[in-house]
């Protein structure tokens, strides 16, 4: 009696037919429809395995030696020859910038809305803004701590910072060139953001070498 009374006063919602339930899957998750002549068991290529063209190989590759480069150019343009001083800088300016570095490459999970957009541009200036002065500090403190002192410590300073923010501007458009390149796939995500993130370190290098002048010269190099 109770069942019917629940029916009459129309608490029971009506049950859904089969027919509605791939209906509401559609909806919800829209799928990319196969190419002609597909078979039927046709599956659409996730982004992460999409493979990448070889001109996306490419200047993945290319754009990777230039901060090595930039490595070995800072033992010319100061007084510290030794190779494994500026690269043990630049590894130190890159841990120093990489939380806020993370910021550069922060891309809305939702693209095209307003609010996502103008997240976007705060993530990416507040990247711009800390990165240079942390990785700046790494590679200045371990130059000075570690490799013997500037011959003088402020300019060396200074220089680094001006080198991590020219790094930092090369490494938003690196990371956005490869990104681009690499459309439509997700490949090698970690890769790109880590040579992005070697600009900026050997960046800081160069700047500390060549305004900080070298170890003092007391202080021979070994």
């Amino acid at each position: 009696m109770s069942t019917w009374l629940l029916v009459g006063a129309g608490l029971v919602a009506p049950r859904e037919s089969r027919a509605d339930v791939p209906l509401r899957a559609s909806r919800l998750e829209p799928t990319t429809p196969p190419p002609l002549g597909a078979s039927s068991t046709y599956q659409p290529t996730r982004p992460e395995d999409a493979p990448l063209s070889t001109g996306a190989w490419v200047a993945h590759g290319g754009l990777a030696l230039l901060p090595l480069t930039g490595i070995w150019g800072a033992t010319r343009v100061g007084g510290d020859t030794r190779l494994g001083a500026t690269s043990a800088q630049t590894a130190t300016g890159m841990l120093g910038g990489y939380l806020p570095s993370r910021l550069l490459f922060f891309r809305p999970a939702t693209p095209g809305s307003g609010r996502f957009m103008d997240l976007e541009v705060a993530a990416v200036g507040g990247g711009l803004l800390l990165t240079p002065p942390l990785a700046a500090l790494g590679t200045w403190g371990l130059g000075e701590l570690a490799f013997g002192r500037s011959e003088d410590r402020a300019d060396a300073y200074v220089g680094a910072l001006a080198g991590a923010a020219a790094g930092t501007l090369l490494a938003a458009a690196v990371d956005g060139l490869l990104t681009k390149l690499s459309e439509p796939s997700t490949r090698l995500q970690a890769v790109r953001q880590l040579i992005a993130l070697a600009f900026v370190g050997s960046g800081a290098t160069l700047g500390y070498q060549w305004a900080g002048g070298g170890p003092r010269s007391h202080q021979p190099t070994r």
